[in-house]
């Protein structure tokens, strides 16, 4: 609410002239500044630009989410460490609620300029107002998914007004059910937009213009996206709680309807913005990179190796999942170890430090005992050298057919058929696979031997095998048993650490994988993992009233962190244990 209250805006040029440098930027954009109108298209392109920090994998999203989502579902492991459940500090949730805000503001000049056109105009800037709107909806998903119930429908008005106490009157928090439900119905209407065709010309020529996402004024890319993403919202609605009808009906438009509603079906058609290696503002690798580099925000964990189907000595082996190389790197004795949270903090720091010790001994300089997060792939093996071709992916294929895997199996919306099931489940684990092989293969950091072997971690002292297809394939079908646990295991994996809000909402939907906590008792407001983020600090300093309206209306408990939100499952999607 800071951001909305003490910044009056009154141009783009205001939002965005500060730090647009990158090429892949420029080139889409022109600066309005220079010019005597801000039209829809450049509006369309600040939107995009603003959400850069939520939906693409930048440092300060990774560092924020790793604190949070990323350790509450399980995706990142983390040590015994005092105050582990409180996440990222307050000022951090305050920047994620802000950054929201100035991105609604974004939209609603778009709206508004879009709302001035004349008739004769809107067609040719129609499609940058429902995109524009989509983008948005997709972080407005995310932001809902963190604190259920946000000011949406008045929000972000203060720039056109002035008019400080207008704008904080229309400011109230908007019940979750409610926008759910209206989003399902916007994103029905791009949907509807393009499956009738006959698509302006100019607009669809401007788009090229103005679009730096991956789609480059790809109108099936597009669609597919807008349609993917209403299967996502659809599919987190549909398990549980008051949007499960509408949900499962969404569901089965789309599923029913391939040829109206097509998705993303394989890897080319995925959507998001592409790696730059002239400025970091889309420079993924290197912004993740440094994220990670001494930090233990890239330890895997015991829930996603064994997921992995990594044997409990830490040893790959036949039935081993073939992305596990191409995820993590093991230890220099061939090892994957994730922290053990039955041990002690100290006693799990201990382990770690007399194991490189040994490693030392034998001549290995810099090493990890517990496993991390891929080096090729995002990480580089000197400090901040980072993959210059690691790209922001809102959707993939695997996502997608995975979750038309759990739909198909459990009849959300369309007849249970465990077929379709089996074909979906297989074609997403495949296509998994298949991602996290390009994102290590195409890495600037990837150094190959052969056709069939690359030198891994460890200044690529390693020989490793390169997994195929085949072995994908033949896995995929090994772990297939009719059962939900195995599907959403599987698309929680999939978003792994490239979208850990998302591997959040699976387990907090589904209630899996179960994810094993030792309780802190230090800290004794927080003992265990949160169900929401508790609303931010600013929110509680300058829109107070509405705030505690909110906050009346919804937390279960004084924090919010234990109050589920209502499309939960009803059962935690943790279990505890005690350290010692």
């Amino acid at each position: 609410m800071k951001n909305i209250f003490a910044l009056a805006l009154t141009g783009l040029a205001l939002l965005l002239a500060a730090s647009c440098s990158d090429a892949s930027f420029d080139s889409k954009y022109k600066d309005p500044s220079k010019t005597a109108t801000v039209g829809v298209p450049q509006v369309f392109t600040g939107i995009l630009y603003k959400g850069n920090k939520w939906m693409n994998p930048v440092y300060y999203r990774y560092y924020v989410q790793s604190t949070t989502s990323g350790f509450y579902s399980g995706v990142i492991g983390n040590a015994n460490e005092r105050g582990r459940f409180r996440g990222a500090s307050e000022g951090y949730y305050n920047t994620r609620w802000q950054d929201f805000y100035d991105m609604l503001t974004q939209y609603r000049l778009l709206e508004d300029n879009y709302n001035q056109l004349s008739d004769v105009e809107k067609p040719a800037n129609k499609i940058f107002l429902l995109l524009g709107r989509t983008v948005m909806q997709a972080q407005l998903h995310e932001v809902m998914s963190l604190w259920g119930d946000v000011p949406y429908t008045g929000a972000s008005t203060l720039w056109k007004s002035s008019n400080y106490a207008d704008a904080k009157a229309k400011d109230v928090y908007d019940s979750d059910v409610d926008t759910y439900k209206q989003i399902l119905v916007d994103l029905k209407e791009v949907g509807d937009y393009f499956a009738a065709g006959n698509l302006n010309t100019n607009g669809v020529a401007n788009l090229k213009r103005q679009d730096f996402t991956l789609a480059d004024g790809s109108i099936d890319i597009w669609r597919r996206y807008v349609n993917a993403l209403r299967l996502r919202i659809a599919l987190h609605l549909a398990t549980n709680g008051e949007c499960v009808t509408v949900a499962r009906a969404a569901i089965k438009e789309i599923l029913e309807n391939p040829t109206t509603y097509p998705l993303i079906d394989d890897n080319t058609q995925n959507q998001g913005v592409a790696a730059d290696t002239q400025t970091d503002d889309f420079n993924y690798g290197k912004s993740v990179s440094q994220a990670l580099c001494g930090s233990s925000y890239c330890s895997g964990s015991q829930a996603m190796l064994d997921a992995m189907n990594v044997p409990a000595n830490g040893y790959p082996n036949a039935n081993t999942d073939p992305r596990l190389p191409l995820v993590y790197d093991p230890n220099p004795s061939g090892r994957y170890v994730a922290y053990d949270v039955t041990k002690s903090n100290t006693d799990i720091a201990n382990l770690g430090t007399d194991s490189i010790k040994v490693y030392q001994s034998k001549g290995i300089k810099s090493a990890n005992y517990y496993c991390v997060i891929d080096s090729q792939a995002v990480q580089g093996w000197a400090t901040y050298q980072g993959n210059e071709h690691l790209p922001a992916c809102w959707i993939n294929a695997a996502e997608v057919n995975l979750s038309k895997a759990e739909c198909y199996l459990k009849g959300y919306g369309v007849a249970t058929d465990l077929s379709k099931a089996k074909a979906c489940f297989i074609a997403g684990v495949v296509q998994s696979f298949e991602y996290y092989k390009d994102l290590k293969t195409n890495s600037t950091l990837y150094k190959s031997i052969d056709a069939t072997h690359f030198n891994d971690s460890y200044n690529g002292k390693r020989k490793m095998a390169l997994p195929t297809t085949t072995q994908a394939q033949t896995y995929a079908m090994q772990l297939w048993d009719g059962s939900e646990k195995v599907v959403a295991t599987q698309l929680w994996l999939n978003f792994g650490f490239i979208n850990e809000l998302e591997a959040w909402n699976v387990v907090r939907r589904t209630g899996y994988p179960k994810v094993t906590f030792a309780t802190d008792t230090q800290v004794s407001n927080y003992p265990s993992p949160a169900h929401r983020l508790p609303y931010p600090s600013d929110e509680l300093t300058y829109n107070a009233e509405n705030v505690q309206a909110a906050i009346a209306r919804k937390y279960r408990e004084p924090t919010g962190y234990y109050t589920k939100l209502f499309w939960a499952n009803t059962q935690d999607y943790y279990q505890m244990v005690t350290s010692h």
